[in-house]
């Protein structure tokens, strides 16, 4: 018996003498209209979407992006030699404040640069995708604190950005995610801690992933599927804007008990190493509960036992663990530090920092052309032997690349 055919076919249509373009000219319906015809056993049902929206356009990834994410494979491919790895990219301070999408792609929108690090994930094969916080919905275009309506809208974007790509993705809060900023600017939209886990974790826990995370949802950790390897994301805004709740530390500590050979990672927003990640004449130290923090990651390095104050920790029961290290955004440079055998490690991301504002010493890239340069580090370990690598993708190449011990 022959089955019966069906003919599918798709056009997409810019503009063209559609008569749904009504009074608008050629040019004018190119520049405000994707239209999308599908054409089923003859029947052709037309679909509009106006630009600019919130819904993620649909372009072609530009020759640029391609070749740089090649070059950063290929080092990528010569380093691994035949070893087992995990890797993952990070993209951190897009501060994105434009509320939604535009065609033709304006790549100066920091949005599509999102894309364009998704696409990156799948080349390298990656296990899972990392936001390290501040998106950008808290200010407009002037730096101004943003409008409710858009603020929602951006929101609505961001989302939009991750609903249908189909790795976990792990969302640090950042310091602006809550649409405040060190208590000076303020968006007309506010998100607690409760808010923005449900909105992003939420989201990718509703898709599938397996994450295990605190009440809120705003912290957590992933164990990547055949890999032994647990990644905690962490908030770092979870005490007022810049510290952890001893919630999350008991919750580190609890779950720091891992099963014998894991690897463990830490990521988060803000650097919670006291001398590295402030600009030029901000005071040393740490976030609330930092230090706390850090002494407890030391412990699990040594395969001991603390407490402080609530919180108490064993980890003399780890049996072959390693722990490769705390992976932050937010200062808007690279840096590095090592203390007590823990890697602090800061990636650059997508945010600027001015000429007085930056320390000394420290990796920056600029100027960054962002309508011909991508700026995202590829992390890649090697637990077996103990090795990390990151992988610059465009903006400094491989003057950027770094690499670890632990």
């Amino acid at each position: 018996m022959q089955e019966d055919s069906v003919s599918l076919s798709v056009n997409i249509i810019w503009g063209g003498d559609n008569a749904m373009a009504g009074c608008l000219s050629r040019r004018e319906w190119c520049r405000k209209f994707l239209i999308i015809e599908i054409v089923i056993g003859g029947i052709c049902p037309v679909w509009a979407v106006e630009f600019p929206s919130t819904s993620v356009p649909a372009f072609a990834i530009p020759q640029w992006a391609e070749r740089q994410i090649a070059e950063a494979h290929a080092r990528f491919k010569g380093w691994c030699d035949g070893d087992a790895t995990i890797v993952f990219p990070l993209v951190t301070d897009i501060h994105a404040a434009r509320p939604m999408f535009s065609l033709p792609p304006d790549f100066r929108d920091t949005k599509l640069h999102v894309l364009l690090a998704q696409k990156a994930a799948l080349r390298f094969g990656a296990a899972f995708f990392a936001e390290l916080g501040d998106i950008g919905f808290d200010r407009d275009l002037k730096w101004k604190p943003s409008k409710k309506a858009d603020a929602l809208l951006r929101l609505e974007s961001q989302r939009n950005l991750y609903k249908d790509f189909p790795l976990p993705v792990l969302f640090c809060m950042g310091n602006h995610d809550c649409g405040r900023s060190y208590g000076e600017y303020f968006s007309e939209v506010r998100l607690s801690t409760k808010e923005y886990g449900g909105m992003f974790n939420g989201m990718t826990k509703r898709k599938g992933a397996a994450l295990v995370t605190g009440p809120n949802e705003d912290y957590g950790y992933y164990d990547v599927p055949g890999k032994k390897c647990r990644v905690f994301f962490l908030n770092t805004s979870d005490f007022g804007e810049v510290g952890f709740s001893l919630e999350q530390m008991r919750f580190l500590a609890d779950h720091l008990k891992v099963p014998s050979g894991t690897c463990a990672v830490v990521m988060g927003h803000k650097c919670i190493h006291p001398t590295i990640g402030k600009w030029k004449g901000g005071r040393s130290g740490t976030i609330k509960n930092g230090n706390l923090c850090m002494t407890m990651l030391a412990d699990f390095v040594k395969g001991s036992k603390g407490e402080e104050g609530s919180v108490r920790w064993d980890f003399t029961g780890n049996k072959g663990t390693a722990f490769a290290g705390c992976l932050f955004g937010d200062s808007h440079f690279n840096d590095q530090a090592v203390t007590n055998g823990v890697n602090f490690v800061i990636t650059q991301g997508y945010g600027t920092v001015s000429a007085k504002d930056l320390p000394d010493h420290v990796g920056y890239v600029t100027p960054v052309d962002r309508t011909q340069t991508m700026l995202v580090d590829m992390v890649a370990l090697k637990p077996a032997k103990r090795e990390m690598k990151i992988f610059r993708i465009g903006a400094g190449g491989p003057g950027c690349d770094r690499a670890f011990r632990f």
